[in-house]
């Protein structure tokens, strides 16, 4: 996300400025402030030009900017850029809907500590309040400081495919992840590549068509089964797709608790749980989108696959 002399560079921006007027505003050196506007320059969140000598600065046009610009202007007595330092962004991009610390510490990748003392200073604000039931949320008229964070992480993302391909479509994303669309080959290590193809690491081969698709992670460097079937139910839950997610677990060595939560990170976990009460029931139990249990033996068959 963003580091505190980052968030005051970018609200300290107004109109074009010179690198010299910015380091004046923040009062730092112009090294250090020249260093601040490359990584913003290279995150796309601000834009350059040269005039003679000296370089120029704007904010660039990216939603999560407007963002910050209202929250400032709407709230100009709270200091925004050391209410967002260190952790606080990654915290409030989960606060979309009330959770507990235990849960934001989970998904934000952070401690239950580092959850409690980010948001000290937001909840005595009033920024952030507690529920009866101990979870956390954000006060009426604050919820655009969630949507900010996820604006601001959708344009970091979108900044990261672009530099490998200008065709794509963003499938689902969380915080530092998200799954891509392509039609080109990504040869980046941070890309993994998944979808319909990867089932043949498997022994079933499905066709795949002239589309690609990847995860974007640099905390995850392997595709587990239990991946796969989740990135192939947000690629598409028809039910084709079903089906070859029943496959996948049928004949691979699948850990249903890591399934769960790895179903759940993805927001398909009423599909998996329905793909498993019908394989537990024999087919009794299925969805619309779910064979005939005899129509998935032949499947099964197909493949050489033994429910």
């Amino acid at each position: 996300m963003l580091t505190e002399g980052e968030v005051r560079a970018l609200t300290a921006l107004h109109g074009e400025q010179t690198v010299s007027d910015l380091a004046t505003n923040l009062n730092r050196s112009l090294s250090y402030t020249s260093e601040l506007v490359e990584r913003l320059e290279t995150a796309g969140l601000v834009e350059t030009r040269r005039q003679g000598k000296t370089k120029r600065i704007r904010l660039s046009d990216a939603k999560a900017l407007e963002l910050l610009t209202n929250l400032t202007q709407q709230y100009s007595h709270i200091d925004w850029p050391e209410l967002l330092s260190g952790a606080a962004l990654r915290v409030c991009y989960y606060l979309d809907t009330p959770r507990t610390a235990t849960e934001l510490a989970r998904r934000a990748d952070v401690h239950r500590s580092t959850v409690h003392r980010t948001l000290a200073p937001l909840q005595h604000r009033g920024i952030v309040y507690q529920t009866d039931d101990g979870a956390y949320a954000l006060n009426d008229g604050f919820e655009q400081l969630s949507v900010f964070a996820r604006e601001l992480a959708h344009h970091v993302h979108r900044q990261t495919v672009e530099a490998q391909t200008d065709t794509y479509t963003i499938l689902w994303e969380s915080l530092g992840e998200f799954l891509v669309q392509t039609t080109i080959e990504i040869a980046d290590e941070h890309f993994i590549p998944t979808g319909p193809d990867q089932f043949q690491r498997y022994g079933l081969p499905l066709l795949a068509r002239d589309r690609r698709y990847y995860l974007y992670s640099e905390a995850t460097s392997e595709l587990s089964p239990e991946m796969l079937c989740c990135h192939m139910l947000v690629v598409d839950s028809g039910a084709r797709t079903q089906s070859y997610c029943l496959l996948l677990l049928s004949h691979v060595d699948i850990d249903r608790d890591e399934l769960r939560v790895q179903a759940t990170k993805y927001g398909v976990d009423d599909v998996v749980d329905n793909l498993y009460t019908y394989l537990d029931t024999s087919g009794a139990q299925r969805t619309a989108r779910l064979p005939e249990w005899e129509d998935f033996l032949e499947l099964a068959e197909e493949y050489e696959v033994a429910p």
